[in-house]
């Protein structure tokens, strides 16, 4: 149900946007750019070596100081630049010449849900610290410090009201965080060859990297790059990287420790199961390669695969040998425990092998921006079934998401270096593309007949097993209305999502942005339970938000 009173609270949010962007485009009219008053005074402050050997004591004093105001100014339009892929205030450390640098950024974010049964935000979104420092010409240590939410405690609040039971679910919100989002050494043995060693972001899509509030024209990042792409998504180990064919090539590849599987959802895939550096379990390893094509003069393409196993030792296999009962009834020689023993650290462990695939552009040229990302990812059935087993969640076998959007800079047409963006993204993601599911007459049916039947009594039917499907890797929903005929584990249709979202970004200067957008919101579910009333996280209700951003 819509709000219709909140309509005056996007009206004001509204107007004071385009007052904002009037009177600052005003106040700027006329100015001479910082960097054009440097130049002015480099070009009188450069006069022939035979003048300046005749100079006074006072003239010689009067170039000194302009020499010193010259790099005041410098320093105060200091150039912000993206290397090694990474966004323009995280580049800081490569572009001092040697010592200490810091830098940052900041999004300060209002969120409007238009609906009654989800309560509108303010919030400190996240505070970031960028230190580094650069020991020489090809030694490069870098660090990102993350605050999030403030950094304040979990509150616990209503999310969820169930009527028909007359029952609320609470959940954490506002959860301040604190984390180091990356620290590495990287060192430069060649263009082609770099190293980085440490806590590495990990290179996949558009958004892991420029992840800057100035480097994408939304409040929020994209939901793709969220629930499929687990940004920001980093792992400990070591990348390989360089530039390739005179430029025209970046590329990424290395070793980095594996996620954790037990920690995995449905709605959120692997996002859950990143373990952030914080004594990471690393049983289990995973490989990333990822290339950037950049020949063309506002073009990139780009494309990754990653493939990781992420089952730690603490997921068990799901096969055959659990529904084996033991022969032996009992002995009094400790035969049967040593047997039962064996039988179930048999292949004990699965290894949940994670493979994750895409693909994106970005494009920018005369005031039009566009930029557009595809991604896949899947696990095998085996490993499937155990993660469903492990977490008893219906986990994606296959998950999928993509987004195309198109832009333009509306102030191009002037004669102002302030942007004003007007963009319009449409967007999809699954994360339940497929799933494991159980079908009348299908290879659980028979194997139950068989155990029922043939092996009375050396294996165990369905429902002899300790937590039924569960321990077949299937997920049952336990509102069977939601199911389809003779199908057990069908996907929730609510993990099916659309957005679309229409907004402006306004650049005064380029480390500093406004923003403003609508976000409609939609998904594949018209299950009567599943409305906003019974469930507010349907995937419909729709948003708008605003948000201030800035690097530094």
């Amino acid at each position: 149900m819509k709000k219709p009173a909140k309509s005056t609270v996007f009206s004001s949010i509204f107007a004071g946007f385009i007052l904002l962007t009037a009177i600052t485009v005003r106040a700027q009219t006329g100015q001479t750019p910082p960097e054009q008053q440097v130049r002015r005074e480099t070009a009188e402050s450069e006069k022939p070596a035979a003048d300046r050997n005749n100079l006074t004591a006072e003239e010689r004093l009067s170039i000194i100081e302009e020499e010193l105001e010259k790099a005041r100014l410098q320093k105060a339009t200091r150039t912000y630049q993206s290397v090694n892929g990474l966004g323009p205030a995280a580049s800081n450390v490569y572009n001092v010449d040697q010592g200490f640098s810091i830098g940052g950024y900041g999004e300060i974010k209002y969120r409007d849900y238009r609906s009654r049964y989800r309560k509108d935000q303010t919030d400190v979104h996240r505070v970031i610290l960028y230190a580094g420092y650069k020991f020489n010409d090809w030694i490069v240590f870098n660090s990102e410090i993350e605050y999030e939410h403030s950094g304040i405690a979990a509150k616990s609040v209503v999310t969820d009201v169930n009527f028909t039971a007359r029952s609320t679910t609470k959940s954490d919100a506002q959860q301040g965080e604190v984390y180091v989002e990356f620290a590495n050494v990287d060192m430069k043995f060649r263009e082609w060859a770099q190293l980085a060693v440490g806590l590495n972001l990990i290179p996949m899509g558009i958004t892991n990297y420029q992840h800057e509030p100035t480097t994408f024209y939304s409040v929020e990042r994209p939901y793709t790059e969220t629930n499929i792409i687990p940004s920001t998504w980093r792992s400990i180990g070591g990348l390989l990287h360089g530039e390739l064919l005179n430029k025209a090539f970046d590329y990424r590849m290395g070793i980095l420790g594996g996620e954790r599987a037990s920690k995995f959802s449905d709605s959120s895939w692997m996002r859950g199961g990143r373990q952030q550096g914080s004594q990471p379990i690393t049983q289990d390893w995973a490989y990333i390669f990822s290339v950037d094509y950049k020949g063309i003069e506002g073009l990139r393409l780009g494309t990754s695969y990653y493939r990781g196993d992420s089952g730690q030792g603490e997921v068990s296999r799901v096969d055959w040998k659990a529904r084996v009962t033991p022969s032996i009834t009992s002995d009094g020689t400790g035969v049967l425990a040593a047997y039962n023993e064996a039988l179930s650290n048999r292949n004990k462990t699965a290894p949940v092998r994670v493979n994750l695939a895409e693909a994106h552009y970005l494009f920018e040229k005369k005031g039009f921006v566009s930029r557009g990302l595809f991604t896949r990812g899947w696990m095998s059935e085996n490993d499937t079934r155990a993660v469903n087993a492990s977490t008893g969640k219906n986990i994606g076998m296959l998950t999928e998401g993509g987004y195309l959007e198109v832009g333009f800079n509306l102030f191009s047409l002037g004669q102002t270096n302030q942007k004003l963006i007007a963009f319009v993204r449409n967007e999809y993601f699954n994360t339940q593309k497929r799933t494991v599911q159980r079908h009348f007459g299908g290879p659980e049916d028979i194997n139950d007949f068989v155990c029922a039947n043939v092996l009375n009594g050396t294996c165990k039917t369905t429902s002899q097993l300790t937590n039924g499907n569960r321990d077949l890797g299937i997920i049952s929903n336990s509102d069977t209305a939601r199911e389809a005929y003779g199908v057990q584990g069908v996907a929730d249709r609510v993990n099916d999502q659309r957005i679309i979202t229409t907004g402006l970004a306004y650049f005064p200067i380029p480390n500093l942005v406004f923003k403003l957008e609508f976000e409609s919101h939609n998904s594949r579910s018209n299950y009567h339970k599943d409305v906003e009333a019974r469930r507010p996280t349907n995937g419909k209700i729709d948003q708008v938000n605003f948000a201030v951003g800035f690097i530094y």
